[in-house]
């Protein structure tokens, strides 16, 4: 490099440091160097954030600085015997590149267009209108044949015990429990199921079994009672989240519109 250039480039530097504040010019701070490279004190928060420490965590600074320090030395020691080029590491480090790119666009999204209050409430008022209001305790027994069903119901007529019966005849796991499945709401469960739970009286069971995707349910109601919403404080987080996966939806469906996209064969 020539003397003039090199000249112009200390002149250039002390131009940019003129303009710059000073907290930008200022040195970072150093903590600790691995064969000369340094390590920083920001690098030390950044990392606590990556892995999540928590308070407690981020006090042992020295424990923090020993583990920046061994990922130094391997990291120097993967360059030393050229690991950068292998095609496969490269390959992997596009891939994590890319991903670090899609999570940027992502995020970039989520902060122009963020989740307002009113709409995780106007959300929540929405989930709670479709809710029943009523739990029931159930239990069950869970069989592969209709005919096997059948031959339950008439033991249960019978004066046998459903629990016993549950625990010989059952496929569910809760057959080990006499086919107690606590209280359920049922909107969680498979239609048919929620059907004919709801028709039953207290104390009784479906004379007729019942066909699901599962088999066949031989089904008893146990008990009801009201069902108390969750407050909009205690799930405001999950409505957050679901509300910005429709987001992201959105997002990438107006990138699929304005995109040519062509799938070959």
């Amino acid at each position: 490099m020539s003397r003039p250039f090199r000249f112009l480039r200390r002149a250039g530097a002390s131009l940019l440091l003129v303009a710059l504040p000073l907290s930008c010019i200022q040195a970072a701070e150093e903590v600790a160097t691995v064969n000369g490279e340094p390590i920083y004190r920001e690098d030390i928060e950044q990392y606590q954030q990556q892995q999540g420490m928590g308070a407690a965590q981020a006090q042992d600074q020295m424990q923090v600085i020993n583990e920046l320090i061994s990922r130094e030395l391997i990291h120097q020691d993967a360059l030393a015997k050229d690991l950068d080029e292998d095609p496969e590491v490269q390959a992997a480090l596009e891939e994590a590149r890319r991903n670090v790119l899609l999570n940027a666009a992502v995020q970039e999204a989520l902060e122009g267009n963020p989740v307002t209050e009113k709409e995780m409430k106007s959300f929540y008022d929405e989930q709670i209108s479709q809710i029943d209001g009523t739990e029931y305790k159930a239990r069950h027994i869970l069989v592969e044949e209709q005919d096997t069903a059948e031959e339950v119901v008439e033991k249960l007529e019978s004066g046998a015990e459903f629990a016993a019966l549950a625990e010989e005849f059952s496929t569910d796991p809760s057959g080990e429990q006499g086919g107690d499945l606590g209280w359920v709401n049922p909107q969680q469960t498979v239609p048919a199921f929620s059907e004919a739970l709801q028709n039953l009286d207290k104390g009784e069971y479906t004379k007729d079994p019942v066909q699901s995707r599962f088999g066949w349910h031989v089904i008893e109601l146990q008990d009801t009672r009201s069902q108390q919403p969750p407050s909009f404080e205690e799930v405001k987080p999950q409505i957050e989240q679901a509300l910005q996966q429709r987001r992201v939806a959105e997002y990438l469906e107006s990138l699929t519109e304005n995109a040519e996209i062509e799938i070959k064969e």
